[in-house]
């Protein structure tokens, strides 16, 4: 839901709540590529963005029920390629669209270093292909 205080002086969702919202959502498909809290802090590794797209379609006002829905799109040895769509639950309209690029780095070196065998396994099984993927 969009809340009051997410909104500017005309009542539509600041941009940054966008892309706070694309933080949750990274942060959701972290998980589920593998990449745990625990184990990320422990081995100080993480993903850091490198290359954002974001398209703003529809405005979102307070009050608004909204869902988003994410997708891997890319990767390669080193990176991978969300794309996160922001939806109007109540009518369905897409209000916004994000691609983001992040780079597996050593926090310590901050150097990108290759995704574990585990990690590109489990992308390439999320991964979905097509225009609209999400």
């Amino acid at each position: 839901q969009v809340l009051m205080r997410e909104c500017d002086l005309l009542g539509h969702m600041n941009i940054q709540f966008y892309t706070a919202r694309v933080s949750l959502g990274m942060s959701n498909m972290i998980y589920l590529i593998g990449m745990v809290r625990e184990d990320l802090q422990g081995s100080r590794r993480g993903l850091a963005a490198i290359q954002q797209e974001n398209r703003y379609l529809a405005e979102l006002k307070a009050g608004d029920i909204i869902h988003m829905e994410s997708a891997v799109v890319g990767c390669s040895n080193k990176t991978v390629t969300l794309n996160h769509r922001l939806f109007n639950s109540a009518d369905g309209t897409l209000a916004f669209t994000n691609r983001t690029t992040s780079v597996y780095m050593d926090l310590d070196s901050r150097k990108a270093v290759p995704l574990s065998d585990a990690m590109r396994e489990k992308v390439r099984e999320m991964m979905v292909e097509g225009e609209d993927a999400a």
